[in-house]
């Protein structure tokens, strides 16, 4: 393919053939941090269960993802809490007008090293190059791999089906090669590498943040397969070492000397235990964890016991995720065929007093996508229906539901089988009972049963979660598209598709928000196709003398940036 010149200018803006519009300053680590005294006290977390894996292709449970993450890196890394992308291996990222086409200029000076645990030396093999890009995304595809995020990534990558659809038995190497020259990642040069996608993605950035582009070194798997994650053995890219792994006991990284930012980087060794969560809270009343994080595995019945605590009540913190828990209607079943209905029944969910008293921790949700994350709302916006019993009573009277001359239908709710949302079931309709003067049926099924028959002949209203994979308000804003497999509304509105698909390819963040905002505004308040209920949070025990983030994404905790008081 020939090459296209890049135009560097400050904001994006249309020119020349092929013009590309280079996203920068938005995304801007503001440089360096600078040099800091490194800090002999080592730092002790819990992983909970030992990492399926290392390899950045094939880790997909959390704590495989957030040691990967310290190991490998990424084309951009995101802000912990908001889940703004910023500077990493990329320095500089440009996007073509159509939104088509991405290209990442690497930095100089992030390398490959290796540490022996026989001399405790660190090895610098090489410089990382935009090959390396390609074959990490080349081996996330390819089925002979098997990587579990395949699937997620694949219909935005030009060729990526083709290549996940091919025999991985397949002996001709010429066949492989032809799938792999056309998938949608090439390396310019050797600080340039490009995508070509499938559709416009503005939130492409986010995307190549998480698993989709970490770093892989062919010579080392290569050389040792299936083992090459062990300590001696693993390359690596990050801001920490492989120095130890003891399986399952523990995990313990070593600051990388020769990571590009390695002055700013103030612990010198990180152990990662392995703990279930009632010895981990144990080992952290006894001083020998400085937090339960990663996945300490606080339980909601611990919030009680622990804000009580003289001491530990100080340490305790509630924070974001990315998950949001909703009732859905069925908008082809009456009553819920009429949008004041739907109204009636959302106003008269008091979801103050559900979070409070029975979810205990979680924040009351009024619309869908988590407010704070990159190219969402703010928390202090007043979108969607609020709770007011009044309101709630004169949307159904207006709706001609009277009691007398016209009467609901019987109202079927539909839940899996949970203690939790089973409890929750009971208070809403107990709420809808008290406000609304009507009767609800629950019914439970098992989750197995529960999502096929909600594909198949969805209840009147039914409860789901979502939880994102990435930061980015585009992972909400396509749920409830035409096209989603995830809607089971049987709802779909042209103009909200249309919102979507334009947020899809803007790259001012100013009109993404407001193109996004649009679609949630007709969706939890025009036409109130889902009952919003609450956005959920974890619980995280961490010393005061740990200055640290707290990460909203799963596998994401930036451990090279935290320092001791």
């Amino acid at each position: 393919m020939a090459r296209h010149r890049l135009r560097v200018i400050p904001t994006p803006a249309r020119f020349a053939p092929f013009a590309i519009w280079l996203v920068l300053a938005a995304f801007a680590l503001g440089g360096c941090r600078a040099a800091a005294e490194t800090i002999a006290r080592e730092l002790y977390l819990n992983l909970g269960v030992e990492p399926a894996t290392l390899d950045p292709a094939l880790a997909t449970d959390p704590g495989a993802q957030q040691v990967a993450r310290m190991l490998f890196l990424s084309l951009v890394d995101t802000d912990p809490a908001t889940g703004a992308p910023q500077h990493a291996l990329a320095n500089s990222w440009a996007v073509s007008p159509d939104g088509m086409i991405w290209e990442f200029k690497l930095r100089s000076d992030a390398v490959w090293v290796r540490f022996n645990p026989a001399n405790n030396r660190v090895e610098v093999k090489r410089q990382v190059t935009a090959q390396d890009v390609v074959y990490g995304v080349r081996r996330v595809f390819d089925p002979r791999v098997g990587s579990g995020f395949a699937a997620t990534f694949a219909p935005l990558v030009r060729g990526a089906e083709q290549v996940r659809a091919a025999d991985p038995k397949m002996a001709n190497e010429a066949a492989w090669q032809k799938l792999f020259e056309n998938l949608g990642v090439q390396a310019m040069d050797d600080i340039t590498v490009r995508f070509t996608l499938t559709r416009p993605a503005s939130y492409f950035p986010a995307l190549v943040s998480t698993w989709l582009v970490r770093t892989q070194p062919r010579e080392a798997i290569e050389e040792s397969g299936i083992v090459w994650t062990e300590p001696g053995k693993i390359w690596t890219t990050g801001p920490y070492l492989l120095e130890r792994w003891s399986h399952g006991r523990e995990i313990v990284l070593l600051k990388n000397p020769h990571w590009y930012d390695a002055g700013a980087v103030q612990i010198q060794r990180i152990h990662l235990v392995m703990y279930d969560s009632a010895t981990a809270l144990s080992e952290y009343r006894n001083g020998n964890l400085d937090s339960l994080d990663p996945y300490g595995g606080l339980a909601n019945s611990d919030w009680e016991i622990l804000r009580e605590d003289p001491v530990l009540g100080k340490h305790l913190h509630s924070v974001a995720t990315l998950c949001t828990h909703y009732y859905g209607f069925n908008t082809a079943k009456p009553p819920f065929n009429e949008v004041l209905v739907r109204k009636a029944f959302i106003a008269a969910i008091d979801r103050e007093t559900l979070a409070s008293s029975v979810i205990k921790l979680g924040e009351p949700a009024r619309w869908f996508t988590r407010p704070g994350i990159y190219a969402s709302g703010d928390i202090s916006d007043t979108l969607g229906v609020p709770f007011n019993v009044n309101q709630a009573r004169a949307y159904l009277r207006d709706a001609g539901y009277d009691n007398r001359t016209k009467r609901l239908p019987t109202i079927t709710l539909g839940v899996n089988s949970n203690d939790t949302h089973e409890r929750i079931a009971e208070t809403i309709v107990q709420m809808w009972k008290n406000n609304l003067g009507v009767e609800v049926r629950v019914n439970k099924l098992d989750w197995k049963s529960y999502l096929p028959s909600l594909r198949d002949d969805a209840p009147q209203m039914f409860r789901l979660g979502y939880c994102a994979y990435y930061p980015d308000a585009a992972n909400f804003g396509g749920v409830f598209q035409a096209r989603s497999a995830d809607n089971f509304t049987r709802w779909s509105n042209p103009q909200f598709d249309q919102w979507i698909d334009a947020a899809a390819r803007e790259v001012d963040l100013a009109k993404r928000r407001g193109l996004y905002r649009a679609a949630e505004k007709m969706l939890v308040e025009d036409q109130a196709i889902i009952a919003p209920l609450w956005w959920t949070t974890r619980l995280s025990l961490s010393r005061p003398t740990v200055h640290r983030t707290f990460a909203i994404t799963d596998g994401y905790e930036r451990f090279e940036t935290w320092s001791f008081q």
